[in-house]
């Protein structure tokens, strides 16, 4: 009887060659054009967040250490990426920021040799960074000199830039900036300020940087710009797919970055998410259309089998194979 059923299909595709193909298409349409949109969202997002890490000034990748640091041999690496617009090195390190005794008369040599409750103020994070490239990536973290800071204060070591934060604990009128790293006792001049936000933050010329916190040939993040329509994925996966990746460099997303685009694509992705919804009931009725069309014209055919014996079930299951 299935062969039967399988004749009758055959003399079918024979007498309406034309009106098949038709449906064949039909049905090749309407599975693509979901697909379609579920390519168009995923390129459309991302191209919606290069743009707006382009114009908030935040880097695509970044490339940080697992823990304490990795050698900046990695830098030279990443930086002459074909695929790699910009690099950005940095530098960090949180440290303790050492106020001024009330009584310097009374300060003994092991309070400048030991940090005290009284002396102790609050965290502080230094950040070395590269003049030049930091412009483009982290504009809020651009050094700005003083009226009468030094002319090559930016490059200078010693010569630190604070936010407001670290402005308002050491002093608004305080030209000076005592920290205590590692057990030791560091002063710095303050040139300037930045425009950055959040906790007490310090920015300096990233080798200053690591020469003041011994961290010489070392780095703890690397900004990445990459070139306008690379694949951020394929790009991740090339790098640790090399042979002499370091296994201890981390290669993702800024979390900020991301959080911030999210919140500003929310509701683009929402009406691309929905196109996309739509897309898939048009094209599943199509298909939908296309076969209980086809089945419609065969009425009298499942009809003649019924008669001849095969069951309800039997006739239904070849009908999507046919």
């Amino acid at each position: 009887m299935r062969a039967l059923l399988l004749t009758f299909s055959w003399q079918e595709l024979r007498h309406h060659p034309w009106r098949n193909a038709a449906a064949a298409i039909a049905v090749m349409l309407g599975v693509a054009l979901a697909f379609s949109v579920h390519l168009i969202n995923a390129s459309a997002l991302d191209e919606f967040s290069s743009a707006v890490r382009s114009v908030n000034g935040q880097p695509d990748l970044e490339l940080r250490a697992a823990g304490g640091g990795f050698d900046e041999a990695v830098f030279a690496r990443v930086a002459t990426h074909p695929q790699v617009v910009l690099a950005s090195p940095v530098v960090e390190a949180q440290v303790r920021i050492v106020r001024p005794a009330a009584d310097p008369a009374s300060t003994t040599a092991a309070d400048n040799d030991n940090d005290t409750d009284a002396l102790a103020g609050p965290a502080l994070r230094i950040v070395g960074v590269d003049a030049l490239a930091i412009p483009t990536l982290a504009p809020a973290l651009m050094p700005r000199p003083a009226e009468d800071a030094p002319r090559l204060a930016i490059v200078s070591p010693g010569q630190v830039f604070l936010n407001a934060a670290a402005q308002e604990a050491v002093g608004a009128d305080a030209t000076q900036l005592d920290i205590r790293w590692q057990g030791r006792r560091h002063a710095l001049a303050i040139a300037g300020h930045v425009s950055a936000g959040g906790p007490p933050l310090a920015v300096m010329d990233i080798g200053a940087a690591q020469e003041l916190l011994g961290r010489i040939g070392r780095l703890t993040r690397i900004d990445l710009r990459l070139a306008a329509g690379i694949d951020r994925v394929a790009f991740v996966a090339a790098l640790r797919a090399a042979p002499d990746w370091p296994a201890d460099v981390q290669i993702a997303e800024p979390g900020d970055a991301a959080q911030r685009v999210s919140n500003l694509s929310r509701a683009y992705r929402v009406n691309l998410t929905v196109l996309a919804l739509v897309a898939l009931f048009t094209g599943a009725f199509l298909v939908f259309s296309v076969l209980a069309l086809s089945v419609a014209k065969r009425a009298q055919q499942f009809a003649l089998l019924g008669v001849l014996g095969l069951t309800p079930r039997g006739r239904l299951r070849p009908v999507p194979s046919a």
